[in-house]
């Protein structure tokens, strides 16, 4: 009885350690033909510049003009086919 009362505590606390889905990358202004996008550390195990890091080249690789500011900022021009702002995020966590 003791041994499976310590494998249901053991699962519980590794499903209550994962983090669900969270957005760490999201717009905050536009201006004209760019848009601007702030990370933050939404995940514990997900550093901002991480996260910032990677957003940046998921945007770089789809063929958007984007450029890193500081540690948790992304810049991009708003070039045809881009879309609005808010149409692109980037997130972590279970399920994303």
């Amino acid at each position: 009885m003791v041994n499976a009362f310590y494998y249901i505590i053991y699962a519980l606390a590794a499903v209550a350690s994962v983090e669900a889905c969270k957005k760490t990358c999201t717009a905050t202004t536009s201006a004209g033909s760019t848009c601007n996008y702030k990370c933050t550390n939404a995940c514990d195990s997900y550093p901002t510049k991480d996260a910032r890091d990677d957003f940046l080249a998921a945007l770089q690789n789809a063929g958007y003009s984007c450029s890193a500011v500081a540690t948790n900022r992304v810049t991009c021009k708003k070039t045809r086919g881009f879309g609005g702002c808010s149409d692109h995020h980037w997130s972590c966590g279970s399920g994303c």
